[in-house]
């Protein structure tokens, strides 16, 4: 049998289905979860895993023997839940919340544990005949999840273990998805509501819109204030991921309270601490401009590792995921995805293209999250995938295991951000016995197999896309979760806090080499007009030399980028099972050698200037039209540097959401059918609005240049063109402007469309001319030596 990771296995290894829980299960069950479960040894003492941590597993203790100890309240003395003896299964919980409910220690002795997936468990107690197995265990420990969840809370201070009982027995478990209603804004007030697991969003509608009140996690409890008044509900409660939710029906409640008086005074005392901690946060997500984090923010709390792209300064030039498509064939990396704002660590509020940052501040920035593998905490292809083939190592990182996949597609119609593909699996790549399995299941593994880490990181030029942990990386995150992440279990410190690191000052390189080209250039005109320096020999003939050298330099920069699959295997691959951990870190390798392509780029156009003879380019030669040439590649070169300083912001500003150049055609043919679909049914004063303000200002020909030039996001030009309405009105037929937002919504982003595909453009256009033009005085420079030389001079 193959236990992943850890090699070796302890005498009598059969003994791990001598656990009760795998008693009775046949040989085929018995094969799927040996080939997905992991032998573990634990020396003396070491945790496990603490309580309250997520856990996708259960564990048979093999060899040694485990402790596992509780804290019922916060703050409270740990006390021995039990310990567990060889043979016996522990951590089952999991199947339950989907977290552990104490710590799991090995003791004097150590300990051999086997993890087995309990998905696995689930699927293989069920295809054994054995399903009454999982749902008596399911009951079992629903009811012990309940009891934990309930002495968390205000509840428990005046429950007596009898009274805990009554309620227990009253306790009802619900499963919500993501996006599902608990309940609505006017419904009756008929249960008490605590969230076991998962995330839940109190929001209210006001005008056409959503306004979120507050985020409850694990422990939280909702719609006592309304069960107390008897009331309606006053807002609606939605979950913003796979939740699981205990109701306590009103009934009970209202009896307990009858007993002890200052029941409801401690719920709402705890509540409005939640509120309050949660106050200032969710107050500014209302004001940005985009989508916040925390519109999406079960996503940001079950990201371990999230890939995001700083849109900032983001010069959309594709090599993150060409260098992806290099390594695999298929780029596990897509460029579209949501945007939203978020903090970036190390981000300056007026960042160029920089080698790095000055300090270590947080900036608000309009960040890309693209199609690519978050590593979540409790992974939801894991759960589906029916053989085992989908992994996660102790750094956090989830892979595939190749050798089992067999294609079927249920992680990817699993996964809620499809950021898993479904591949033609490669000759040579392993595949499961006797399984046809033409396809593969491929995402992104943070190129666990190569040294160097994440190519995608490292080779963007401007350093733009990087990892974050948004528990740790996003304090506003750890603020509406009640706290960062454990230590325990997560990927340490991240790529982000890397990216913070102070670097070199690159505007100030650029700016110096700018003034040292100019004076090199001055200096060298002066000396040529005096005949002091001459091209074939001394100063002038040491500074063709030199300027040739610096060209070749400059060809080099191409080199790293496109040679990504040599250079990433230069660096040593990895089996499976490596941890991530030194490459937690990894950051752009290429963004130095960008701000040194511009540095010795100026000075060699400056070292040019002092060789070329008086005349420079007037004259019909070889020289001239080498000079010509990397003049144009330099000047060039330079507007290119310019726009990518300031046309990432100016486009960041005024996009919705970032598009590829082949997606703007769609994109106006999508808006204006919005605009008029949404004119459809509206009263006669919006029309009337619509034909003579809205459809004039979207269709202006100087409009997206004045948007650009004012420097206001989309947010601010709604606002901008609704005040303009509500003057051209008088204040006259408010009450008819009834989805007039949106129609305003969607003129500004018409008005806007142009001027991002005219950046966008303007990011692409001039790299050809750049790259041909370097290229022609490259060969005009071999062609020059060679002509220089057997002539005799460089004359």
């Amino acid at each position: 049998m193959t236990y992943p990771e850890v090699a070796g296995r302890p005498a009598g290894g059969k003994s791990l289905f001598d656990a009760a829980v795998l008693r009775g299960l046949d040989a085929r069950a018995q094969r799927e979860i040996e080939a997905a479960s992991t032998l573990m040894p634990i020396a003396q003492g070491k945790v496990l895993y603490k309580q309250g941590e997520r856990a996708d597993s259960f564990y048979v203790l093999l060899e040694g023997e485990v402790a596992l100890v509780a804290r019922r309240r916060e703050g409270a003395e740990a006390v021995l839940v039990r310990p567990v003896t060889p043979g016996e299964s522990f951590g089952e919980e999991a199947t339950v919340t989907g977290r552990s409910h104490a710590d799991a220690i090995a003791g004097p002795s150590g300990a051999r544990v086997a993890k087995v997936p309990v998905h696995l468990f689930r699927r293989a107690a069920v295809r054994s005949g054995r399903a009454e197995l999982a749902d008596r265990l399911e009951r079992k420990l629903q009811r012990a999840a309940a009891r934990d969840a309930i002495l968390g809370t205000p509840l428990a201070q005046s429950l007596d273990e009898e009274g805990l009982e009554s309620i227990l027995d009253a306790v009802t478990f619900h499963t919500f998805a993501r996006g599902q209603v608990v309940y609505r804004q006017g419904d009756p007030s008929v249960a008490l509501f605590l969230v076991a697991d998962g995330l839940v969003q109190i929001q209210t509608e006001e005008d056409e819109r959503i306004r979120v009140r507050a985020y409850l996690g694990r422990g939280d409890f909702f719609g006592d204030e309304e069960l107390e008044s008897g009331t309606a509900r006053a807002a609606s409660a939605v979950a913003n991921g796979p939740s699981i939710v205990l109701t306590v029906a009103s009934r009970v409640v209202r009896s307990m309270a009858a007993r002890d008086t200052e029941l409801f005074v401690r719920l709402r005392r705890v509540a409005l601490g939640t509120a309050e901690r949660q106050k200032a946060v969710v107050e500014h997500v209302a004001k940005n401009a985009t989508q916040h984090v925390f519109r999406d923010l079960y996503r940001v709390q079950v990201a371990e590792s999230l890939l995001v792209i700083d849109l900032e300064s983001c010069v959309r030039c594709g090599h993150c995921s060409w260098a992806c498509g290099s390594l695999y064939g298929t780029s596990r990396l897509i460029r579209k995805g949501d945007k939203i704002v978020g903090n970036l660590p190390g981000a300056e509020a007026s960042a160029g293209p920089s080698v790095g940052s000055s300090s270590g501040a947080t900036a608000m920035r309009s960040l890309l999250l693209p199609s690519s593998c978050q590593h979540c905490e409790n992974p939801a292809c894991m759960v589906d995938c029916p053989t085992g083939a989908i992994g996660k190592d102790e750094s956090g990182e989830v892979f595939i295991r190749e050798e089992l996949c067999t294609g079927c597609g249920a992680c990817a119609r699993a996964c809620p951000w499809t950021n898993i593909q479904m591949t033609p699996r490669p000759a040579d790549a392993p595949k499961p016995a006797n399984v046809a399995a033409e396809l593969v299941a491929a995402k992104c593994d943070l190129c666990r197999t190569y040294e160097r880490g994440p190519a995608c990181v490292q080779v963007c030029p401007t350093g733009s896309i990087l990892r974050v942990d948004p528990q740790r990386d996003w304090g506003e995150v750890a603020v509406l979760l009640g706290g960062g992440r454990g230590l325990a279990g997560t990927r340490g410190a991240s790529a982000a806090a890397a990216a913070a690191a102070p670097r070199w000052p690159a505007w100030s390189l650029i700016v110096g080499a700018t003034l040292g080209a100019a004076g090199i250039a001055l200096v060298g005109a002066v000396m040529r007009s005096r005949g002091h320096w001459v091209p074939w020999r001394g100063v002038g003939y040491g500074a063709g030399w030199a300027a040739g050298a610096s060209m070749l330099a400059l060809a080099g920069y191409a080199v790293p980028k496109r040679l990504v699959t040599m250079w990433m295997r230069a660096g040593g691959r990895k089996g499976h099972g490596t941890s991530g951990a030194e490459r937690k870190n990894v950051v752009s390798v290429t963004r130095p050698q960008y701000v040194f392509h511009l540095v010795v780029g100026l000075v060699a156009s400056g070292l040019a200037m002092v060789h070329a003879p008086q005349g420079g380019m007037l004259s019909a030669s070889m020289g001239s039209a080498l000079l010509l040439s990397l003049y144009v590649a330099g000047l060039t070169g330079l507007i290119m540097a310019g726009i990518y300083a300031s046309g990432p912001r100016a486009l960041s500003r005024i996009e919705r959401a970032p598009l590829l150049p082949e997606d703007f055609a769609k994109e106006r043919a999508a808006l204006s059918t919005r605009l008029y679909k949404n004119l459809s049914g509206r009263d006669e004063l919006v029309k009337a609005v619509a034909q003579k303000i809205l459809l004039p200002y979207a269709k202006s020909l100087l409009g997206p240049l004045s948007l650009v030039a004012s420097g206001r996001d989309l947010k601010q030009e709604e606002r901008r063109v609704r005040t303009r309405i509500d003057a051209a009105l008088s204040g006259r037929g408010r009450d008819r402007l009834l989805g007039i937002d949106e129609l305003v919504r969607t003129a500004v982003e018409l008005r806007a469309l142009p001027a991002q595909r005219a950046i966008t453009l303007g990011l692409r256009v001039f790299l050809p001319i750049h790259i041909v033009s370097f290229t022609l005085a490259l060969l005009l420079l071999v062609l020059h030596v060679i002509g220089a030389i057997g002539a005799g001079s460089f004359r």
